[in-house]
C-alpha cells in the first residue's frame, strides 16, 4: 500500500519558532521530532505573504496571479488535480480546519451586519461574497470539517462555552479601518482543547479514527495559529518571559528602503503600538506561547498514529503558508518581502524514504508541496503543476535543481494598504525585489541575514542585479504574469 500523507499547515509563523533551529527559545519539541527524522527544509519561502495566495499554490502548485488568487477574496478554479490523483490510487482525503482558498460567510457579532461587511469588500476592493457562495473545498476532498469561523462560533454556543475566537475580542482590533488584528495580547479563559485550533485538531482526530482502514490517507489538519490576535489559554500565555527577547537588530529599518515601507498601513500599526522594542517584548513572548501550544497539537496528531503503528507508513509535511513581521523594519503582519514575512517552515518524515536528521539548504517553496506529494505516492503530476518535486533531495538534502530559484509576488489589498505590487526572486544567496514603482532591493542574505543593506545601486554588485533580473523576467513570461510589460518597460 502507499504511503499515507498527513499535511500539517499552521498560519503565519516564522522559521525563527522552530526549537530545533536554535534561534530562539520558542519550544516545538513536535515539530523538532519531525526535523531529527526527517528532513527540514531551511530555504523555503512562501509564494505570497498572504493566506489565501499562499494555499492556493499550495495546493495547486501554480503561482497566484496564473490561478486568479491574489487577494483573500477570491476563489481558486483550478481542478482538485491533487486530490484526485490520490482518490484514482485508493486514497481517503480529509481537511479539518483553515482552508482559505474560498470566501466564507462571518459571524456578525464578530464581523458586523452583511451591510458592514460589504462595505469592508469595497473599501478592500472587492466584491461581497454572498454566504456560502463558491465552496470548492467540497470537491476537493471526501470530507470536510471545521474550516468556518461561523461553525465554530455555534459550537462555543452549544456548548456553553465563550467564544473562542480570537478576533472576537475587539480589544485586539485596531481603531483604525479596516479593523484588523493588532499586537496587544490578552488571556483567553477557556481550556486548550476548545480553543479554535484544539477544536481543529479534534476533527483531524475524528477523520483519522472514522477512515476505511483499508485505504490510505491524505488528511490535511489545517490551523488558524499562530495567526494573530495573540490571545492564548495559560500556561502559554505566560510560559516565555518577555524580558528575556532582545531586540531584533532589524526593528528600526535601514536607509535606501522603499517608499512603501513608511506609507504602508502595518507601519502605522507598528506605529500605533510603539516604536520602542519594550512594546513588542511581550507580543513576541505570546507569539511564541502560540507555537507551542500548536506544537503541542501537532503531537497529539503524531501519538495518535504512533499509537494505531502507522506513523512509519505515513508522509508527514510541516509548513506555514507564511510568516509574521512582528515588528522587524518597522511593520506589523506580512505582506513584505522580506524573510520574516516570506520564509516558512518546511518540514517532511518519512522513515525508509528519507533519512534521519537531514538539513537541507536546497532553494525550495511551498509550491512544491503537491508534486513532492503524488510523486513520493507513486502518481504523476499534471502538466499544469509548476512546482518541482522535492524527493530529490531526500538522500542527503543537496540542491538538486540546475535552476535554482524561487519567486513570491503581492498585491496591496486596496489603496488604504499605501504599499505596492512586487516580484520577487531569491537563489541561494540573493535576493531581487522589483517594487513598482518604488524603489527596487537586493540583499546578500548570507552577509545580511537581517535585509538591512540595500545593494540595488552598487555597481559592484550589477551582475548579480542583472542575472537575478533576467530570471525574474523570465519567469515573467513564462508564467504570463500580468505585470511583465510594465515590469520590462521600467526596469530596461
Amino acid at each position: 500500500m502507499p504511503p499515507n500523507v498527513l499535511l500539517i499547515l499552521t498560519d503565519q509563523q516564522r522559521t525563527d519558532t522552530l526549537g530545533f533551529r536554535g534561534q530562539a527559545p520558542c519550544r516545538t519539541p513536535h515539530v523538532d521530532r519531525l526535523a531529527a527524522e526527517g528532513i527540514s527544509f531551511d530555504r523555503a519561502i512562501c509564494t505570497a505573504p498572504l493566506c489565501s495566495p499562499s494555499r492556493a499554490s499550495i495546493f495547486s502548485a501554480q503561482y497566484p496571479h496564473q490561478v486568479d488568487m491574489m487577494t483573500n477574496h477570491n476563489t481558486l478554479r483550478v481542478p482538485p488535480h491533487l486530490t484526485d490523483a490520490l482518490k484514482t490510487r485508493g486514497y481517503y482525503t480529509a481537511y479539518a480546519g483553515k482552508v482559505h482558498f474560498q470566501p466564507e460567510a462571518k459571524p456578525a457579532e464578530i464581523f458586523g451586519s452583511k451591510e458592514e461587511q460589504e462595505a469592508r469588500y469595497r473599501l478592500e476592493g472587492f466584491q461581497f461574497k454572498p454566504e456560502n457562495a463558491d465552496r470548492v473545498i467540497e470537491h476537493w476532498f471526501d470530507r470536510v470539517a471545521g474550516e468556518s469561523i461561523s461553525e465554530y462560533v455555534a459550537w462555543c454556543e452549544a456548548n456553553g462555552l465563550p467564544n473562542g475566537f480570537p478576533y472576537a475580542d475587539p480589544r485586539l482590533r485596531t481603531h483604525r479601518e479596516p479593523a484588523m488584528s493588532i499586537p496587544q495580547t490578552a488571556v483567553m479563559d477557556m481550556d486548550v482543547q476548545d480553543t479554535i485550533d484544539g477544536w481543529t485538531t479534534q476533527h483531524a482526530l475524528r477523520f483519522f479514527e472514522e477512515r476505511p482502514h483499508e485505504q490510505p490517507f491524505f488528511l490535511v489538519c489545517s490551523y488558524v495559529g499562530p495567526h494573530p490576535p495573540f490571545k492564548v489559554p495559560e500556561p502559554y500565555y505566560s510560559m516565555y518571559d518577555p524580558a528575556d527577547i532582545p531586540e531584533p537588530p532589524n526593528f528600526h529599518d535601514g536607509p535606501n528602503k522603499p517608499r512603501a515601507n513608511d506609507t504602508s498601513f502595518y507601519h502605522q500599526l507598528w506605529l500605533d503600538h510603539g516604536d520602542d522594542w519594550a512594546a513588542w517584548q511581550k507580543s513576541m513572548a505570546v507569539y511564541w506561547g502560540y507555537c507551542t501550544l500548536i506544537d503541542d497539537q501537532v503531537g497529539m496528531l503524531l501519538n495518535a498514529l504512533e499509537a494505531e503503528g502507522v506513523l512509519d507508513d505515513t508522509l508527514v509535511i510541516f509548513a506555514s503558508d507564511h510568516g509574521e513581521m512582528l515588528g522587524s523594519h518597522g511593520l506589523w503582519h506580512k505582506m513584505m518581502p522580506y524573510e520574516e514575512a516570506l520564509r516558512v517552515p518546511l518540514v517532511m518524515r518519512l522513515p525508509g524514504t528519507i533519512p534521519a536528521g537531514v538539513p537541507s539548504d536546497a532553494v525550495t517553496s511551498l509550491i512544491d508541496i503537491a508534486p513532492t506529494i503524488l510523486s513520493v505516492c507513486g502518481a504523476d503530476a499534471p502538466p499544469e503543476y509548476v512546482g518541482r518535486d522535492l524527493s530529490p533531495a531526500f538522500a542527503d538534502g543537496a540542491e538538486f535543481q540546475a535552476d535554482a530559484y524561487r519567486f513570491a509576488e503581492h498585491r496591496p489589498l486596496g489603496e488604504w494598504h499605501a504599499t505596492v505590487e512586487f516580484r520577487l526572486v531569491v537563489d541561494d544567496r540573493y535576493k531581487y525585489v522589483w517594487n513598482q514603482g518604488d524603489l527596487n532591493e537586493l540583499y546578500d542574505l548570507q552577509t545580511d541575514p537581517y535585509e538591512l543593506d540595500n545593494l540595488i545601486d552598487r555597481p559592484e554588485h550589477a551582475a548579480t542585479r542583472s542575472r537575478l533580473r533576467a530570471r525574474l523576467a523570465q519567469w515573467m513570461r513564462d508564467t504570463d504574469d500580468p505585470l511583465r510589460e510594465a515590469f520590462e518597460k521600467e526596469v530596461s
